[in-house]
């Protein structure tokens, strides 16, 4: 991930969060146009996301619920003003799973994306604070008046019944030489339909290896038999409508 040292005013963020900022080395490592991330390197290395008043709750919720699963950072303050959200969590050791030394090595990455993402899954939903998640992306997909006739055609009944990412992409977990440290920016997470995050994990191997050839390795790795063609099909129906 690309760093570029910056200044920030610790007065234009909140009480909790300043002292966090004193003396620390900042660096923005955004890579959104939704939300500035900034890397503090200080008394306690940690990653500050701002983003508009709200945004950042559903994030700070299944963090904290994830990480009490040991599957994500702590949340170290979470705090809105007037305008903005902060969130400040805990910075996990390692290196993204679009880093050199893990796009190196597609055969591996494929199967620890897949394994990975199987043991997201076979979390328990009691305490998971965000339901329905599917229902919501269709919800979403009627807002932007799209034809949800398509995805009607597409002959697949969504089980919203099992704790999902919501955006599994390579960029989202983060590893130390393939060994797992976290999840992390799942604010598009709560308890889904499985199919989601394997279309997005198909997606994403895709994109960054520039191949779909180790698709199948992914797959493998996450347990074919837990795979439905028609959700698959469900879930890049819905994620063209929601573009």
């Amino acid at each position: 991930m690309d760093r570029t040292k910056v200044s920030l005013d610790r007065e234009a963020v909140p009480l909790l969060i300043r002292p966090y900022l004193k003396g620390a080395v900042i660096s923005d490592s955004s890579c959104s146009d939704t939300a500035r991330t900034y890397r503090i390197e200080g008394d306690v290395s940690a990653f500050l996301k701002i983003s508009r008043k709200g945004a950042l709750e559903r994030e700070c919720g299944m963090t904290a619920f994830l990480h009490g699963h040991r599957l994500a950072p702590a949340v170290i303050a979470y705090e809105s003003d007037a305008e903005s959200d902060y969130l400040l969590t805990e910075a996990v050791s390692g290196e993204d799973g679009t880093a050199r030394s893990h796009l190196d090595h597609p055969r591996r990455l494929a199967g620890a994306f897949g394994e990975y993402l199987r043991m997201l899954h076979s979390l328990p939903t009691d305490g998971c604070p965000y339901r329905d998640r599917t229902a919501e992306m269709v919800r979403e997909a009627a807002e932007k008046e799209a034809n949800l006739g398509a995805l009607k055609e597409i002959r697949y009944a969504a089980a919203d019944d099992t704790v999902i990412h919501g955006d599994y992409c390579l960029p989202n977990i983060v590893m130390d030489r393939f060994s797992f440290k976290g999840f992390i920016d799942v604010g598009s997470g709560g308890v889904g339909d499985r199919h989601c995050d394997l279309y997005w994990g198909l997606w994403t191997l895709a994109f960054n290896l520039k191949t779909d050839a180790y698709n199948g390795l992914f797959l493998d790795a996450y347990g074919r038999s837990a795979v439905d063609a028609d959700g698959l099909a469900y879930f890049a129906k819905l994620a063209e409508l929601t573009d």
